[in-house]
Formats: C-alpha cells, sequence, structure tokens
C-alpha cells in the first residue's frame, strides 16, 4: 500500500539559513534554544525545522484533506536506547496533519507502521492537528542493525514522551492520544510510563493479556453474541472440522511460499485454528458476504478455502505476509501476550503445535514474561486518569479489556453494540457518543465543529483514518 502522497522537498526554507540556523542550533540544543528559536519563527515549517533532529518534507496537497491542511512527513531521531543514548540513533517516521499552531493536538498511532495517512474521527470532530507516529521497528522506523533487547514497550513510551516534549514547543493548546488496538494499547503504555503528558486518551479495542496463550478468549469466542448466535458458532466450529478433514483436497489449491513456518500445511492449519476467533473480530454475524448464513455446509473444498480465505486468509501466513509484522510477534513473545483459541473440537484432527514463538523472527533469544502488564493492570484499575476505552461488543479481544478504572480519575468504558475490532467513538449509539464527545470537549477545551453537509462527512467522517487502519490490518488477516 502507498503510505504516503509524492514527496516535495522543502528547501527554500533553508536557503536563506531558517531561524534555528541562524541560531546556530544543533542536535545538543537546550530546551531555552529550540524553544527560542520557535518563538522566533513565524511560518509553520520554521518553527518545525527548530526541532533537533528533526527532518522535514512537505507532501504533496492531498485533495481528500479537510480544507487548510496541510501534510509534513517527518522523521525524527530517537536514540536506539533511551537510557544508553551513546548507542546510536534510528530514525522514526512522523506525519503531521497541520491546520493551526493554536488548535488542539491528536497523538496517533497504529502501533505498527503507517498504514495511510488520513485525520482521526477526533481529529475531524474538533478540527485539530494530528501527528501519526510508527512504531519503532516497523517499516521504516527500524535502525540498520536491530537489536531486539530495546522493542519493548518503555523504550516506546520514551519515543512518544520524546516527540511530545519537541512538539509542545510548538503545540501549545490540549494534547490528546489515540489508537487502536495495538495502537490504543500503545497509548495506554505511553500514559503510565509518562501520565502528565497529555490531557486524554483514547484506547480503542486494545486488550490486555497476561500469557502467550490466554485463555480468558476461549471463554469469549464460546459465547461470542449469546444464544441468539449459538447455532452459528455450532455451525463454525463445524465448519472448522469440515475444512481439516479435506486437507488432503484443500492443500493443492494453496499458493505461496510458507518457508518461515515450515509448510503450507502448517499456514493452512494455522489459519483454520484462528479463523473462529477470526470471524468475530473483524466480521459480523448478520454480514452478508461473510456472516453466519454463508458459513459452508456440504460444500466443495473449492468453496470451503473460498470462504476460509474472505475470514482468514492462509496467504496471510505467507513469508512476506509475516515478515513486516515480525516486531509484533516478538512484542507478543515478550511483553503483549497472545489468545488461545477454541481448539478442543479439533484436537484429533490437529497435526502440529501453534504457538507464537513460530512467528518470531529467527535465532533470536528471547523470554517472556507478564509483569509489565500485570503492573499495567494495577495502575489502571487505582491509579490512571484521563482515559476512554471503547470497546466492541462482539469483538474478542474485548475480553482482555483494561480495568475501566476509578470514576472520580476521569475514566470512561463505552461498548459499541453489535461493534466488532473496528470500534470507535463514533461509532457508539446517539446517547453514548454524545458523551463520549463531552468528555473529549473538556479534555481537548475546544467544543465539536458543527456537522458538515453529507459530501464531507461521507468523505472523511465515515471513512477515517480508524477504518482505513482497520481495512487494512483486515485484508492482512493480523490478530491485532
Amino acid at each position: 500500500m502507498r503510505l504516503l502522497s509524492t514527496i516535495m522537498t522543502v528547501t527554500a526554507l533553508t536557503a536563506c539559513g531558517s531561524p534555528r540556523e541562524q541560531m546556530g542550533a544543533n542536535l545538543a540544543d537546550t530546551p531555552d534554544q529550540t524553544q527560542a528559536c520557535v518563538d522566533a519563527a513565524s511560518a509553520i515549517e520554521d518553527k518545525l525545522r527548530c526541532i533537533p533532529g528533526l527532518e522535514l518534507s512537505e507532501a504533496s496537497v492531498d485533495p481528500t484533506l479537510p480544507d487548510g491542511i496541510k501534510q509534513y512527513n517527518i522523521q525524527f531521531a530517537q536514540p536506539i536506547d533511551h537510557q544508553h543514548s551513546e548507542q546510536g540513533l534510528f530514525k522514526q517516521n512522523l506525519v503531521l496533519l497541520h491546520r493551526s499552531d493554536s488548535e488542539p493536538m491528536i497523538l496517533q498511532t497504529s502501533g505498527y507502521s503507517i498504514f495511510g495517512v488520513r485525520p482521526t474521527s477526533i481529529m475531524n470532530r474538533f478540527a485539530t492537528n494530528q501527528i501519526q507516529i510508527e512504531h519503532r521497528f516497523f517499516s521504516g522506523s527500524t535502525p540498520a542493525v536491530v537489536d531486539w533487547s530495546k522493542l519493548d514497550i518503555k523504550q516506546s513510551a520514551d519515543d512518544f514522551h520524546h516527540i511530545t516534549e519537541e512538539f509542545k514547543k510548538i503545540y501549545k493548546q490540549a494534547w490528546v492520544g489515540t489508537g487502536a488496538s495495538k495502537g490504543g494499547m500503545t497509548s495506554v503504555y505511553h500514559r503510565y510510563f509518562y501520565p502528565n503528558d497529555l490531557d486524554g486518551t483514547v484506547a480503542d479495542v486494545a486488550p490486555l493479556s497476561f500469557s502467550t496463550n490466554d485463555e480468558r478468549y476461549i471463554d469469549f469466542v464460546e459465547n461470542a453474541g449469546g444464544q441468539q448466535y449459538a447455532a452459528c458458532r455450532a455451525k463454525f466450529k463445524s465448519f472448522q472440522r469440515s475444512l481439516l478433514e479435506h486437507r488432503d483436497d484443500i492443500l493443492p489449491m494453496i499458493q505461496g511460499t510458507f518457508t518461515h513456518l515450515g509448510s503450507a500445511d502448517i499456514a493452512f492449519e494455522h489459519s483454520v485454528l484462528e479463523s473462529h476467533f477470526v470471524f468475530w473480530q473483524y466480521s459480523n454475524p448478520e454480514d452478508p458476504d461473510v456472516g453466519c448464513a454463508k458459513i459452508p455446509e456440504n460444500a466443495t473444498a473449492q468453496v470451503m478455502l473460498d470462504f476460509l480465505n474472505k475470514v482468514n486468509s492462509v496467504s496471510g501466513y505467507t513469508d512476506g505476509e509475516l515478515q513486516g509484522f515480525f516486531s509484533y510477534y516478538f512484542q507478543a513473545a515478550t511483553q503483549l501476550g497472545n489468545p488461545a483459541n477454541v481448539t478442543s473440537h479439533l484436537q484429533d484432527l490437529r497435526k502440529y503445535d501453534f504457538t507464537i514463538d513460530q512467528y518470531t523472527p529467527k535465532d533470536i533469544s528471547y523470554s517472556y514474561s507478564n509483569e509489565s502488564m500485570h503492573l499495567v493492570k494495577e495502575w489502571a484499575a487505582t491509579q490512571a486518569a484521563h482515559i476512554m476505552f471503547v470497546y466492541g461488543e462482539f469483538d474478542p479481544w474485548s475480553a482482555g479489556a483494561f480495568p475501566s478504572g476509578v470514576r472520580s480519575n476521569d475514566m470512561h468504558l463505552f461498548t459499541v453494540k453489535a461493534g466488532n475490532h473496528s470500534a470507535n467513538f463514533s461509532k457508539l449509539d446517539l446517547e453514548q457518543r454524545t458523551s463520549a464527545e463531552q468528555i473529549l470537549a473538556r479534555w481537548l477545551r475546544k467544543s465539536p465543529i458543527a456537522d458538515r453537509p453529507a459530501p464531507y462527512r461521507s468523505r472523511h467522517r465515515s471513512d477515517g483514518l480508524e477504518d482505513l487502519e482497520f481495512k487494512f490490518l483486515r485484508s492482512h488477516k493480523q490478530l491485532k
């Protein structure tokens, strides 16, 4: 996927010397020097160039962005190890959508790469600025030599803190962090380590797991949708059995290279094992294309494979697909944890193990600890403040929901009825959405804008950054 529009490097700003150059600024600038440079500059480009370690390009105008928004593609120097800066730097990719330095800022991340550039629902509703952050060790935000021990939630939070500190020298209004799924988790971890960086955090569909085979998710999938969808769940289990019973007929139809996992057979079995979880995560039981009514019964091998590929494609397990998510799998195998799947009905048909360790980079040493997750859980339940959690009623990741915390600490929990892993505040029913917007207005110190005409809503509000990221992850069938 093309991440950014064509880039036009901004060179005119430096030809005559920017305010930062005139002051002799460099990576060793003091905070006071940087602030003095920012205060002396007038154009936003000059202000940005005052920030030490920032390389700036301005993207060509994107007609899908709201009027008055400038897009800047940024590389920002970060220590590989924030506790030992002498170990060198790497460049972290950011995208700034700038409206005005007198408006609030939304700090957003997918927790992965930058899959595309669009305003979030919050930016659209409140007419703010926005910074998208690519997580360390994903895509272009990766050191030349990867030290996997430097990929943990503390180093990531340090990245976000560094960005927040520097950009606050320009953007002095309220700041709210947000992200969905792994992005929501990442936003909460930032808040855990640096509780005073932001005025609020909105974490969508963010799970908190405590083992690499967390069995809380089994109970959720076994009861997803309640009694109303009991027959659907039984039908899907029968479909999974039929897939494995027809393994020999299906395997010749599977295309791709599966060296990392070991074989197409292993990849096929894994896709079947995870398919029931993914069905509820990314779909909806009433979906006209992949809902309960479309689950194959007494079907041919081709029909069964076609439906499996719609729900949880085997192509998502190829070497090329897995490689782009090795950093996630490493985090899951060391700190973040992973869900257990409903497999008791398939035991007699299974041939292979299934662990998160099969998905991590080869030939590296690591171990799992849930200590950090338990510390975050205790903090969220007792000390955290100014966080809004949003979950989907049908989303299995809701089984790992963060504690909703102490209400007097301005902690909030919302659930999108019949929602899946695409749930966010804009999809709440009217009453809940109104409450969520009131909370956001208080944090941002700004009222939501009046509803735009229908063309604006269809172009932006109903297909915001959250929807783009959901569609990308769904198409790649990643579990986060």
